[in-house]
């Protein structure tokens, strides 16, 4: 009886075999996956970084531009000449974007990033002392008004793999 009873248990374990290997299987084809969709992850993030990043570089170029006419500083990576005038008098200059002729190009973390700057609109600041007539209240402090400008910026960064991340953000500008 014994003798009779080896097969089935060969069988029997073989089967158990190719059951958990096929188990294995789908293991490493999941945790592969998982591998690559981390790492795609982790490069759009970068990009993203990137790119939200290079916003805040172009605040600083936009003040020197606005106050003192001149991108002295910056001229390493600013990319147009005439971008301190275009900021102060050109709004919605379309001769750019951040794909053709970008204003400014960065290198942040190994990530190309390409920034585009153009100014929207100006808008008076109302509030002075004299409309309100008193000695100190509104925004404004004499007779004069000031102005906010609005600015947009455009930025777009390339990673590795293809990767890609685009920011759009919107710049009030108060003269001080």
């Amino acid at each position: 009886m014994l003798g009779e009873n080896r097969g089935y248990i060969l069988v029997t374990t073989l089967l158990l075999l190719v059951v958990l290997t096929v188990i294995g299987m789908a293991a490493l084809s999941t945790s592969r996956l998982e591998n690559i969709l981390s790492g795609n992850i982790r490069l759009r993030s970068k990009a993203f970084t990137g790119a939200d990043s290079a916003t805040e570089i172009a605040i600083p170029i936009i003040h020197q531009a606005v106050r003192t006419q001149n991108i002295t500083g910056y001229a390493s990576i600013v990319n147009d000449n005439t971008l301190a005038t275009e900021l102060r008098t050109t709004a919605f200059d379309n001769t750019d974007s951040v794909t053709v002729n970008p204003d400014i190009t960065v290198n942040i973390n190994d990530i190309a990033v390409n920034i585009d700057v153009d100014k929207m609109y100006i808008k008076r600041i109302g509030g002075t002392a004299i409309e309100f007539a008193s000695g100190y209240e509104g925004i404004g402090k004499s007779g004069a008004s000031g102005f906010y400008a609005f600015y947009r910026i455009n930025t777009i960064s390339a990673g590795a793999i293809s990767s890609e991340a685009r920011v759009g953000s919107i710049y009030r500008y108060v003269p001080k």
